[in-house]
Parts: C-alpha cells; sequence; structure tokens
C-alpha cells in the first residue's frame, strides 16, 4: 500500500526536475551558453517517461544540439519527438504548435533550406488555434527567433530659436 505511494511520489518529484531543468536549460541556450545548458540537462533522470516530460526533455536536447552544430541528429530527434507527440496528453493545439516548432527548426537547421519529408509528413494539414496553446510553450519554445528590442532615440529637441514668436511653434 505504501510502496504505491512513494512510487508515485518519486515520479512527480522526477518530473518537477526534468521541467525545472528543462526551463534552466532552456534559459542558457537563450543567453547562448552551451555548456551551462549541457550540465542543466544532465540533471535529468534518465529514465523519465516520453508521455509524461520526456518530450521536453528531448525537445530541449534537440535544440541543445542545434545549437552546438549537430544538424542531423537534431533533425532526426526532431522527427521522432513529432510522431512520437500523440502519445503525451497534450492539448491538440498544443501538439500542432510543437510539430510546427520542430518543422521551423528544421527548416532553419537543414543545408537546402528544406525539412526532411517525414517531418512535413508528420506536419501538413493541420490547424491550431493559437489563443489556446500553453503560455508555457509559447515562452519555451517560440516559433520566431525575436531580437531584443532596441528602444527608438527621444525625438530631437527643437531650436530655442524656432518659433519665438508663435507660442504654439507654427
Amino acid at each position: 500500500m505504501f510502496g504505491g505511494r512513494k512510487a508515485e511520489e518519486r515520479r512527480r518529484d522526477e518530473i518537477r526536475l526534468a521541467r525545472s531543468a528543462c526551463d534552466n536549460a532552456l534559459a542558457a541556450l537563450r543567453a547562448d551558453d552551451i555548456a551551462k545548458a549541457r550540465a542543466e540537462l544532465a540533471v535529468v533522470p534518465k529514465k523519465i517517461d516520453f508521455a509524461d516530460i520526456g518530450w521536453k526533455v528531448e525537445l530541449t536536447a534537440s535544440m541543445l544540439d542545434l545549437a552546438a552544430g549537430r544538424r542531423k541528429p537534431a533533425i532526426t530527434r526532431l522527427t521522432v519527438i513529432c510522431s512520437r507527440l500523440d502519445e503525451t496528453d497534450l492539448s491538440r493545439d498544443d501538439k500542432g504548435y510543437l510539430r510546427l516548432f520542430a518543422l521551423y527548426r528544421a527548416i532553419e537547421a537543414s543545408k537546402d533550406g528544406k525539412a526532411p519529408q517525414e517531418l512535413r509528413d508528420l506536419v501538413e494539414d493541420f490547424r491550431f488555434d493559437h489563443t489556446l496553446v500553453s503560455p508555457e510553450l509559447k515562452i519555451g519554445f517560440p516559433l520566431k527567433k525575436t531580437e531584443e528590442a532596441v528602444a527608438a532615440p527621444p525625438p530631437m529637441a527643437r531650436p530655442a530659436s524656432a518659433g519665438a514668436d508663435d507660442p504654439f511653434g507654427g
């Protein structure tokens, strides 16, 4: 009786640990610190179920491979992840979003600008409502790569002599 409860508690702890490790690894990747991302991902327990959080671990590992310049293994891993997303309890919109994310990363990583046919077949012919996609996925795995916004310079000051006679400057 107690053994089942302990196993369930251990499983929840492993999922929590894997989730935080993936989030930390993704943050390190955004900061272009591949070594730190690899160290964060190494903390994840080895026997984690794909349906629970393993999909996120694999997706983070594929992003790490892409950042390290290992195109072929990363694209293969993205294809496998997309083919197994139906095993998870993610919503249909989340699965569609992740498949599109994988397709975009595969296109960026390929030399000829085309994703493998297997991946294109998995992504083809789906729709998702972007408002129903989990915000956690949008933050962790953005579809578009955004650059830091640069603040516009302040408007130029008017010369002191301009509009001296007219109080409205016109």
